[in-house]
Parts: C-alpha cells; sequence; structure tokens
C-alpha cells in the first residue's frame, strides 16, 4: 500500500512538474498577446489621428496661386520661428478626439511648386504615427461659381430674361449651348447656409430653371467663404492695371481684348450707358449699374450690380461680388453670367499668379 502511495505521489509531482512551465507559459504567452494587442491599438489609434489631422489641414488649404502663405506658418510672415507650422485658421488644433489623443502638422516645400503636408498622431501608451500628403495647384484657375456673392446671397432678383450658368462655356460657345470640358460648378454660391435656404425660398419655379449647373436647378450652393475684397485689392495694386473714373467710361468703350486682356479699375460706381466691351479683370469699386450693354469675358468683381431692365449683360468666366454697404444683386434685363474655364485660363496666361487655383491632392503614404 505503501509502495502504491509512494508511487502515486511521485507521479503526481512529475505530472505537476510537467504542467507547471506549460501553464508558465501559457500565462506569458497570453501576456505577450495581450500587449501586442494594445500595442498594435494604440498605434492604429495614433493612425487614424494622424489621418483626421491630415485630413482637416486639406480642408482649409485655400485657392490662392501659390503655397507661399502656407509656408509662412500661423504668424504668416516668412523667416520667423513658426514657419512649416500649419496656419489652421482656429488656430493650433486641441487634444483630438480626446486626450492623449492628438495631432500635429507640418507643410513643407517640395518640387515642382508643390508642398507636402505631413501630420503626426499621438495616442495611448506613446504610440505615434505620421501620414503626409503631396499637394499642387489645379491648373485651371479657382471660382467658387458663375456667380459668387460675398455680400447678401438671399436678395438676388433675376429678370425673366437672364440666366446664371455654371456649366462650362468655351468663348464662342451660345450660353444655352455649353461645350466646355471643365466639370460644372454652382450658378450661384455664398458663404452663409441660412441665406441659402432663403434664396431657395424666394425663387419662382421660372427662376429657379434658370440656375443651371452643379446639383440644379436651382443650382446654389454654400462654399467656403472667399475673401474677394483681398483678390479685388490685388487685382487693382497689379502693375499692368488701368485705373479708370466713372466718367471716363464712353458711351462705347473696349477694356481688353483675347489677344491683350486688361485688368480695369474703376474708381467708384458707374453706370454703362453705352456698350462696353472687354477681357480680361473688370474691378468696380462700388456698384456696377448698367442700362445699356456689357460683353465682358473673364472675371468681374463689384460690390454690387444693378442691371436694369433695358440692359443687355453677357459676362463668359465669372463674377464676384464684394461685401458692401448696399450689396445690390439685382440681374434684370437680358443676357447671362456662364462659367468659362477658357475665359479664365486666357487671363491666368496673360497675367500668371494674379488668379487662385485650387489644391488638389497629388499623392498620399503612410510615413515609417
Amino acid at each position: 500500500m505503501n509502495d502504491e502511495r509512494g508511487t502515486a505521489l511521485i507521479a503526481t509531482l512529475s505530472l505537476t512538474m510537467i504542467l507547471l512551465p506549460l501553464g508558465a507559459f501559457v500565462v506569458m504567452q497570453c501576456c505577450t498577446d495581450l500587449m501586442i494587442e494594445h500595442n498594435v491599438r494604440a498605434e492604429v489609434e495614433s493612425f487614424y489621428v494622424a489621418e483626421a489631422g491630415l485630413e482637416h489641414a486639406l480642408a482649409e488649404i485655400p485657392p490662392d496661386s501659390t503655397f507661399a502663405p502656407l509656408l509662412a506658418g500661423p504668424d504668416h510672415i516668412a523667416g520667423t520661428v513658426d514657419d512649416g507650422v500649419f496656419p489652421f485658421v482656429e488656430g493650433a488644433p486641441g487634444d483630438f478626439p480626446c486626450a492623449p489623443f492628438h495631432y500635429d502638422v507640418r507643410v513643407n516645400a517640395a518640387n515642382g511648386g508643390m508642398v507636402s503636408v505631413v501630420s503626426a498622431g499621438s495616442g495611448l501608451h506613446g504610440a505615434n504615427k505620421a501620414v503626409s500628403a503631396l499637394v499642387s495647384r489645379s491648373p485651371l484657375p479657382f471660382t467658387p461659381a458663375a456667380l459668387h456673392a460675398g455680400g447678401d446671397a438671399g436678395t438676388l432678383d433675376l429678370g425673366p430674361g437672364y440666366l446664371l450658368s455654371g456649366l462650362d462655356h468655351r468663348l464662342d460657345d451660345d450660353p444655352s449651348q455649353p461645350q466646355g470640358p471643365a466639370t460644372a460648378l454652382p450658378a450661384l454660391s455664398g458663404s452663409r447656409p441660412d441665406r441659402e435656404e432663403l434664396l431657395r425660398a424666394r425663387l419662382t419655379p421660372a427662376e429657379a430653371q434658370r440656375l443651371v449647373g452643379a446639383g440644379g436647378p436651382p443650382s446654389i450652393a454654400t462654399t467656403p467663404s472667399l475673401d474677394v475684397q483681398a483678390y479685388a485689392n490685388r487685382y487693382s495694386q497689379h502693375p499692368a492695371r488701368v485705373r479708370l473714373a466713372a466718367v471716363t467710361l464712353q458711351p462705347d468703350l473696349i477694356l481688353g481684348t483675347t489677344q491683350s486682356p486688361q485688368v480695369s479699375v474703376v474708381t467708384g460706381d458707374v453706370d454703362i450707358t453705352g456698350h462696353l466691351d472687354g477681357t480680361g479683370v473688370l474691378i468696380v469699386q462700388g456698384t456696377l449699374q448698367v442700362t445699356g450693354s456689357l460683353h465682358f469675358a473673364g472675371l468681374v468683381i463689384a460690390q454690387g450690380f444693378l442691371f436694369q431692365s433695358s440692359s443687355h449683360v453677357a459676362v463668359a468666366g465669372a463674377v464676384w461680388q464684394a461685401p458692401g454697404d448696399d450689396a445690390h444683386l439685382q440681374l434684370d434685363g437680358s443676357g447671362s453670367v456662364v462659367y468659362s474655364s477658357d475665359a479664365l485660363a486666357t487671363i491666368d496666361r496673360a497675367f500668371p499668379g494674379l488668379l487662385p487655383h485650387a489644391a488638389l491632392l497629388a499623392g498620399w503614404q503612410e510615413q515609417l
């Protein structure tokens, strides 16, 4: 009996000695797997935080002719300590979506006039991931719409004979038969969603059918704010600009041609009573009133527009309304404002760096 008990004890101890290391290995492996899972999860979370930072930055790159304002950093002054820090509109971002998750975004010059935007995300357990994007400028000049209302887009008066079209038109296209290759834009855009809703409610069915373009009719959109006044100031200071007083606008006048576009700046309000033809950029530092006719290819900027019932106004390119105290948007009479990438490209070739260009994503990669 004692021999049997001794044999059982030895067997039990032997089995225990075999199972104990195995159990320890299983426990160690479980701990290792758990640590790996936590680290992988932390890295994945950091990756998504970095990706969110990159998307945030890309959404805030405004149309422009260069990337110099981005490279200058938040203080917008080149050669200072914050050069390369991405200049977010609302300042440096906080934790996202909460502590300890955070992203930092930097921008660096790249070959071919492009920039590299790098977003570094951090998270739990000291995990870090980074993603980068190569960003270029679109070859086509940018406009938010055929007509961008920087003032009160809710007060549009559209006459029965007037057309707004965000479809791309070549210079020789009939307004009702566009043949341009560029992607369609909204016929009308503003920067306030509440004004867009108000305008849609005010439009009659007949008026709605005469706003054609992306998403229409009625083709109306709320777009990111465009600093029209800043561009008007830039164009007004261009070395090649021609300054005109309202009294110098004769009954029949030509302000630039397709072969020789012109940057024309009119001081104060103006009433075109005769016939005006032009190609290029027309800046009116006040209200543009037309009782006669205006045919223009390119970009027209004014604080207010009063096209009277006797007028015929045909603009191929784009029209921007700058903010003002008396921001009329009355398009009566006959005619059209149509988007034309052809007309805007003509200006771009004649005056490089004058018109804005949208940012384009040229490439994306995860940083190792």
